[in-house]
């Protein structure tokens, strides 16, 4: 009778799985629309979270170093490195900020200059290779004169301006208010952050067995130390990536050296290809200037590219997470090709804790075989 029992509930389970399963896949965009709804509700919490987890790296160094000077008066010192942390980020945003937007700004404005200057001489010369042929030199002429009316492009750039200025504001402000609810919500999080693991704590416990429960949290914790040092070695890499790009683009007497090294820096935070992107910039701020040193740019930026994806990256963010530069460099590449970016940021750490779960997994049981492998 129990066989029979286990029989109908286990074929009862395949139904309703499987019914579910048909009722998703009919279904997927109302699911998809819920999903995005509820994702833009909890982004203000998903964003509090990744700001906590973050300041939570220097503001774990701080009150170890306060705590030495500060005794028996624990909330004051997490009130004073929660601050310290905050104001850190604070004075990095603003950096960067008061440095990368007003070239910005400069620049579009020269390059909005320029337009009509470098359509002009490209019209010149083209024109001139075309002097064997005047009927398509004049129609080419005469479309060169229609594309260029600056009086047109000017009033439909305006409109574009006007018509999406109301959407920017809005997504600005919006924006803003998300990023300072997160604040808000990490520094709640960052000063009742044993309470928080307490809880979580708890809640594994009452679901699980002791023995499955102790080994979630050991799996936890060892996830928590390795995104940890995965933050810290990729922040490492970016600085050192940064400060290479400065030096070379000092060196070969490359306009912006100093913008390109910063935004180098910010964007190496994405694994591999994240530098790619400060390099497209690059490019289009010398091109502005001198079109043939942006191609020169862009071969050292290539040939840095190539030492970096191949080299440093797996040394120094390979060995914050224990892995080995082989390993390091497949994680990287198999998580962008899966998930993209968040595949490229996520990949190594997981493949860190997958790697250090499995080891673990494979030494106890050779241990219980009583097996030695050289």
């Amino acid at each position: 009778m129990k066989s029979k029992d286990l029989n109908m509930k286990n074929i009862i389970i395949v139904i309703l799985v499987t019914v579910f399963s048909f009722w998703v896949i009919n279904n997927f965009k109302i699911i998809g629309n819920i999903l995005k709804i509820i994702l833009n509700v909890m982004m203000p919490f998903i964003i509090g979270g990744v700001i906590a987890f973050i300041l939570n790296i220097p503001m774990s160094k701080i009150e170890k170093l306060l705590k030495k000077k500060i005794r028996n008066k624990d909330g004051l010192v997490r009130t004073i490195s929660i601050t310290l942390s905050l104001m850190a980020l604070i004075l990095v945003l603003s950096f960067i900020a008061l440095l990368i937007v007003p070239l910005l700004v400069d620049n579009i404005k020269n390059l909005i200059d320029n337009v009509p200057l470098l359509v002009e001489n490209t019209k010149v010369f083209v024109l001139d290779l075309l002097d064997k042929y005047p009927d398509i030199q004049q129609e080419l002429a005469n479309s060169f004169n229609e594309a260029t009316n600056w009086e047109n492009i000017i009033s439909n750039i305006l409109t574009y301006l006007v018509n999406g200025a109301m959407g920017f504001i809005s997504s600005l402000v919006s924006g803003f208010i998300t990023f300072f609810t997160g604040i808000i919500f990490a520094i709640y999080m960052l000063s009742q952050k044993e309470y928080l693991i307490r809880i979580s704590k708890k809640i594994v416990y009452s679901i699980l067995d002791e023995s499955k429960a102790k080994k979630v949290i050991e799996i936890g914790s060892l996830a928590n130390r390795t995104f940890n040092k995965f933050i810290l070695g990729q922040c490492s890499e970016a600085v050192i990536l940064g400060f290479i790009m400065f030096i070379v683009c000092t060196l070969c007497r490359f306009p912006y050296a100093l913008i390109i090294a910063v935004l180098t820096t910010i964007t190496a935070l994405i694994p591999i290809f994240g530098a790619f992107i400060a390099a497209g910039v690059g490019v289009v701020l010398i091109a502005i200037s001198n079109p043939l040193q942006a191609l020169c740019f862009i071969i050292v930026f290539l040939i840095i590219q190539q030492i970096e994806g191949n080299f440093i990256y797996p040394h120094v963010v390979g060995a914050s997470v224990e892995l080995s530069p082989m390993w390091t460099l497949f994680a990287a590449i198999i998580g962008g090709n899966l998930f993209g970016i968040v595949g490229m940021l996520l990949g190594l750490p997981i493949a860190s804790i997958l790697y250090a779960v499995i080891k673990n997994l494979v030494n106890n049981r050779l241990e219980e075989k009583k097996i030695k492998v050289s």
